[in-house]
């Protein structure tokens, strides 16, 4: 008992420590690239390849050395990664004008690689070690895959809720050093024991072990690779529409990693059929949901897509569980299901965004899960695996639900109009469901409704542009605006209609424009006149001859704030992604940019570090509107970004936050850091109150500005419409809410919704 607790131990601690590493290190290096959600693909890419070096290492390791050598190299390895620790935070930045994959990737191996690749090799190496012995679970070491998964599972749960928000990532670094240390000496002790079990014969090197047929390999590498593309595009998913945020990237994880505790547990037993009759019901439901453009709807679609992730993982896993080799080829089994979750992670991060122009690899893992399906009739038992049918009735399913989408597009309004809509998607839906107990019917007849909500999605119906890059999927479109009743010169009644241009990321607003020459200067969405920051404009300019001056703003959008550069105003944009620079710069879509009345400048990078090489005091006015996914990056709301604006910043300076989101609520974030620096603030939630405005396109908002004195806030500070920000020195130092570079509590704001 205490040799299996032992070497339990050890798998248990070295997985969590990896999976504790992968959020903070994540963490670390939001900064440098503007909080975008890719970055977590990007280091789950470099993770899984890793963990293939890991196995491969393991598996070369256990067939070619006997146990004495076996002991000598790992431990030398161990003690490789003590050079670079602690981890510590990377300096520099990528390039502004191009990819930043690859200066990603290379600081994460120069900060992580190398203490990573060691932890990567303790699940193959102790069950090897294990079954090497002569204990009596030695028969049988796959056990120790569910306590390695369920230590990965322990450390995701644990970071968001309990180490993010009480820990700074300097602490959580030394730490994690600390862990490391006592990993590898627990590591050198099942070493130890696996060498003495046999010393009155050491074992031979394995190489009579036999290898795994070719079509084994190809069911253990597609087993791994579908779950590892799917959890990726389920992470993208949330992680644009919510927040790019470490509590949001380890959910998808987490349940990841839960399916393959399931799947090898020798006590859970689930019968493959239940996982794949709800996997088929998903799929379906999230074919219909892509059709209809149902993606804003968050609070429906998140659980939908983390269920589908924990199907399909139960269905690939199982499978893997099943198909389990003998332990004597348990490293190779190992080495293959690291290539296949590498390969799913290379497809999603790297390959797909230079292939798709939107978000197709997800409904292509979908599409490809559904092979794996059990066929769980008995009356397909003998019969051919592959038919004219399964071709001809998914090929029926597919002509009728692509007909009647093609029909209930084109504008029919009769009597049945809202009932055709349903019909176009619904009667595919479940006649597709209708062919689940053959699994390559099932599959092409779901794979062809996915790639029409793909190619023909409902949201996308009037896209003028549909583009992607490392920071996420840009959709220009034209919509029609809204009817306003007028009044026209002779008294007559009349509606007046003005379609609008709309730049979307992911499913955030990012700016609109009217397409009228005489309202196409008018500033909408939330940077209405109106609005909280058209007010304060209009109050400097009320009380100030020059008004503001000099106005920087981090994040371009569709350049709407472009409107307010009257004469004698400059401003200065900066944008991290060069292709909504394109966008906004290209007269098809929008003409702030051109129509500003003084020419408006666009610098390239993340913000807060272009910004900290502008002079001292060169803004009256900066204005913080990079939006990650929902909200503010975190990188952009910390005290140290905060002193930095304020160097930026003149005596009577006023600084602005767009804080709109739907899931954080950022007030208390501001307030503690204006209180922590001594600052005055106000805050305004704005709603659209008039006709008029509605058909301006004004959008509901959440502002706030901070200045070193109550003067430079103006009338503001006497308007109703604005609350003060809470003054005091009580919830300063220690707050969960005052943010820094090294800590964030994120879960915070979260909870703090109304």
């Amino acid at each position: 008992m205490a040799v299996v607790l032992v070497f339990a131990i050890t798998t248990f601690l070295g997985a969590f420590l990896l999976f504790l590493v992968q959020p903070m290190v994540a963490r670390m290096l939001l900064p440098a690239l503007g909080g975008s959600p890719e970055v977590w693909n990007v280091c789950m890419v470099f993770f899984q390849v890793a963990l293939l070096g890991g196995y491969a290492y393991a598996h070369a390791l256990t067939r070619r050395l006997a146990a004495g050598p076996q002991l000598i190299i790992h431990g030398i390895v161990l003690a490789m990664p003590l050079a670079v620790l602690p981890l510590t935070r990377p300096a520099g930045a990528p390039s502004a004008d191009g990819s930043p994959i690859g200066w990603l990737l290379a600081t994460l191996t120069l900060t992580v690689g190398a203490p990573f690749l060691v932890l990567s090799t303790t699940g193959p190496l102790t069950q090897r070690w294990l079954a090497d012995t002569d204990h009596p679970s030695a028969s049988d070491p796959y056990f120790l895959y569910a306590a390695s998964n369920a230590g990965s599972l322990g450390a995701l749960l644990l970071y968001p809720v309990v180490v993010e928000p009480t820990l700074s990532l300097g602490s959580q670094a030394r730490l994690w050093s600390g862990a490391y240390v006592a990993f590898a000496v627990l590591a050198g002790a099942c070493g130890v024991i696996r060498l003495r079990a046999r010393s009155s014969a050491p074992a031979p090197p394995d190489v009579a072990a036999g290898r795994a047929s070719a079509g084994s390999r190809a069911q253990w590498l597609l087993s791994a690779f579908i779950p590892s593309t799917c959890l990726l595009g389920v992470t993208q998913f949330i992680t644009s529409d919510i927040a790019a945020v470490p509590m949001l990237w380890v959910l998808p994880l987490a349940i990841y990693l839960l399916t393959f505790v399931v799947a090898f547990s020798g006590r859970l037993k689930i019968p493959a059929e239940i996982p794949g009759a709800l996997m088929a019901v998903l799929v379906v439901a999230i074919a219909a949901t892509l059709q209809l453009g149902l993606r804003p709807a968050a609070w429906f679609l998140i659980p939908l897509h983390l269920l589908t992730l924990a199907s399909v993982g139960l269905v690939g896993h199982g499978a893997l569980a099943r198909k389990r080799p003998p332990p004597e080829r348990l490293t190779e089994f190992y080495l293959w299901v690291a290539l296949g979750g590498a390969l799913g992670g290379v497809f999603n991060a790297l390959l797909a965004p230079l292939i798709f122009h939107r978000v197709a690899e997800y409904p292509i893992a979908l599409f490809l899960a559904c092979f794996l399906l059990p066929s769980w009739t008995q009356r397909n038992a003998g019969r051919p695996r592959f038919g004219p049918l399964d071709i001809l009735l998914p090929g029926l399913v597919i002509a009728a639900a692509w007909g009647l989408a093609a029909f209930s597009r084109t504008g029919y309004e009769g009597r049945w109009a809202a009932e055709l809509d349903v019909v176009a998607v619904v009667g595919p839906a479940i006649a597709c469901l209708a062919l689940v107990s053959r699994p390559v019917r099932f599959a092409l007849g779901a794979g062809g409704l996915l790639m029409l909500g793909l190619v023909q999605p409902a949201d996308d119906a009037d896209a003028l542009l549909v583009t992607r890059t490392f920071f996420g999927v840009h959709r220009v479109m034209r919509l029609p605006g809204t009817r306003y009743d007028v009044i026209d010169s002779l008294g007559r009644p009349g509606v007046l209609q003005v379609p609008l241009h709309a730049l979307i990321h992911g499913a955030t607003l990012h700016g609109t424009q009217l397409l009228r020459d005489d309202l196409r200067r008018l500033p909408t969405s939330y940077y209405h006149r109106t609005g909280p920051i058209g007010q304060v404009f209009e109050s400097r300019d009320a009380t100030r001859p020059a008004g503001f001056d000099r106005v920087g703003v981090v994040g371009l959008g569709a350049g709407t704030l472009a409107a307010y550069a009257i004469p004698g105003r400059h401003i200065t944009y900066f944008e991290i992604d060069p292709e909504v620079a394109r966008i906004a710069r290209d007269g098809r879509f929008f003409t702030y940019l051109a129509d500003a009345a003084e020419p408006v400048d666009v610098v390239l990078g993340d913000g807060r570090l272009s910004l900290a090489r502008a002079p001292d005091g060169s803004f009256d006015l900066i204005v913080l509107d990079a939006f990650s996914s929902d909200a503010i990056p975190v990188h952009l709301l910390t005290r140290q970004a905060l002193q930095t604006y304020l160097r930026k910043l003149r005596p009577d300076g006023v600084l602005a936050f767009h804080l709109t989101s739907q899931y954080l609520n950022l007030v208390p974030v501001v307030d503690a850091l204006g209180r922590d620096l001594g600052l005055h603030g106000l805050v305004q939630h704005d709603g659209v109150e008039t006709a008029r405005q509605l058909f301006e396109g004004k959008c509901e908002s959440t502002w706030a500005i901070l200045a070193r004195d109550p003067s430079a806030l103006g009338p503001l500070g006497t308007d109703a419409r604005w609350r003060r920000l809470r003054e005091g020195p009580e919830n300063a130092p220690g707050s969960r809410y005052l943010w820094t570079d090294d800590y964030a509590d994120v879960f915070s704001v979260l909870a703090a919704m109304q």
